[in-house]
């Protein structure tokens, strides 16, 4: 009986999925703004995956999850092998007394059924125990990579507004659109300053204290 329960590959789906980007992101052309346009857009999903910042908190997340899936899965394997030494138990006990049915005493044999019964709620005991020390490990997990996750996202978006300011007074724009919300159905390429805020953003990433 392997008992590793769901919960555990649940915890890799949490790594930063706004950021998580396994491949590199399409090349994008680089279009000439137009001088009389007071508004532009930008592709925060894009920021998030070309920029060094990004790339570094993504980086974070993942270390981090990781680290807890190995925790997990060794502590698993511990608590596997726990159930699976009393199983064995159980079966040599029952297989004893099948051997021994015609052979063994009436009191022997009531001892070895009751061994039997103490070693099934045992097995038992044991699976229920290990289901709910994973769950409670598992969920502690989760909490602690969402926190990273959280606090990442914080300062990459403290970082962001600057750059952003910063490519908009560059600009002279009035309005800077974000396309992901879903609102912008289209929009034209040349008012795309995606590229500028990823450059915006990883000057002032290299320019700042280490």
């Amino acid at each position: 009986m392997k008992f590793l329960i769901t919960s555990v590959l649940v915890l890799g789906a949490t790594v930063l999925p706004v950021m998580a980007q396994d491949a590199e992101p399409p090349a994008q052309a680089t279009l000439p703004f137009p001088a009389d346009a007071n508004y532009g857009y930008i592709d925060l999903q894009r920021v998030l995956a070309e920029s060094a910042e990004g790339q570094v908190a993504n980086g974070k997340v993942q270390e981090l999850t990781d680290q807890k899936l190995a925790e997990l899965e060794a502590r698993n394997q511990e608590l596997q092998g726990r159930i699976d030494s009393a199983n064995l138990q159980l079966q040599e006990s029952q297989l004893k007394l099948a051997q021994g049915e015609t052979v063994l005493s009436a009191e022997a044999r009531l001892s070895l059924q009751r061994e039997i019964q103490r070693l099934q709620l045992e097995v038992q005991r044991q699976s229920q125990d290990a289901q709910a020390e994973m769950e409670r490990i598992t969920q502690d997990a989760e909490t602690e990579v969402g926190e990273l996750q959280q606090q990442l996202q914080i300062d990459f978006e403290t970082r962001l507004q600057p750059a952003i300011e910063t490519v908009a007074t560059a600009r002279g724009i009035d309005f800077l659109f974000n396309v992901g919300q879903g609102g912008l159905v289209w929009a034209n390429p040349l008012l795309d300053l995606t590229a500028d805020v990823v450059e915006a953003l990883n000057s002032s990433s290299e320019a700042a204290p280490q």
